[in-house]
């Protein structure tokens, strides 16, 4: 099934006859929700999201379902691994980047496209009177992981996975490789991580997508193309990515957090 988005998906306001919601019914609405005068109300975004809680499920309750776990799941991982007491006191210079706008192109003064990033890491050397040769050389010995969410084995499409290339929920962080470079990963950065995950101890996987079928992308290719730092590409997997409620293996984010601690850690 195909939704067309004109004609199918436009959002229901209210019970009412008219074919579109007047403006000033909408303006009255966010008066009373923000209590604030009409005058002051001068633009507003508009973003809807699932309100219900995440909940486990399965079995052996070894699955949890959200909204937006692609990709606020790795930003969790990513933030929960910066604050481990031992990375942060491993004396390495560490970086967690969390960028809005990336399922809408990233192009945009938040979004990884931006010189946000690129711009407070040439500051901090700066702040510590480092020259632009320095700065220019941390970022060649430095290293990346993207971490965006995979597409897991669904048995029911089996059609629209690659035979030798599924990946699936709760067996681990999946490496995620393209040969048009939609993903940043290649032999060398794709070796690292596989040693991380060995030294944390935790099972990781490798997927590519059919070749007939279009290959979605990440930030890694675009931030590392920008900052010149070597990245790989990886993701725990999910079903139903991009749908108002996702599912993810509670095992997986628990091995995404173990190994990026590790990766922190790594001098």
């Amino acid at each position: 099934m195909k939704l067309n988005k004109q004609t199918e998906l436009p959002l229901i306001f209210a019970m009412s006859s008219k074919e579109q919601v007047p403006d000033q019914a909408f303006t009255d609405l966010l008066v009373t929700q923000c209590q604030v005068p009409a005058a002051q109300i001068l633009s507003w975004e508009f973003n809807v999201y699932d309100t219900q809680k995440g909940a486990f499920w399965g079995a052996k309750q070894e699955f949890y379902a959200d909204s937006q776990l692609d990709n606020l799941a790795s930003c969790h991982a990513g933030l929960m691994a910066l604050l481990d007491e031992e990375v942060l006191n491993s004396g390495n210079t560490v970086v967690c980047a969390f960028f809005d706008h990336e399922e809408v192109g990233s192009e945009s003064t938040k979004g990884a496209d931006g010189s946000f990033l690129p711009d407070v890491l040439e500051r901090i050397p700066l702040s510590t009177s480092l020259n632009t040769e320095e700065y220019k050389r941390a970022l060649a010995s430095s290293f990346m992981l993207s971490v965006d969410m995979a597409h897991a084995y669904q048995p029911n499409f089996p059609a629209a996975y690659e035979a030798e290339h599924k990946a699936y929920v709760n067996k681990g962080p999946v490496i995620k490789l393209n040969a048009n470079q939609r993903y940043s990963s290649e032999s060398v950065s794709e070796a690292m991580f596989i040693t991380w995950c060995q030294q944390a101890n935790v099972p990781y996987q490798k997927y590519a997508h059919r070749t007939d079928l279009p290959c979605g992308s990440t930030i890694g290719p675009m931030t590392s193309a920008k900052l010149g730092i070597r990245t790989v590409d990886v993701g725990n997997a999910m079903w139903a990515m991009h749908s108002i409620r996702e599912s993810a293996g509670v095992l997986d984010h628990a091995y995404m957090i173990v190994v990026m601690q590790c990766f922190f850690k790594n001098e």
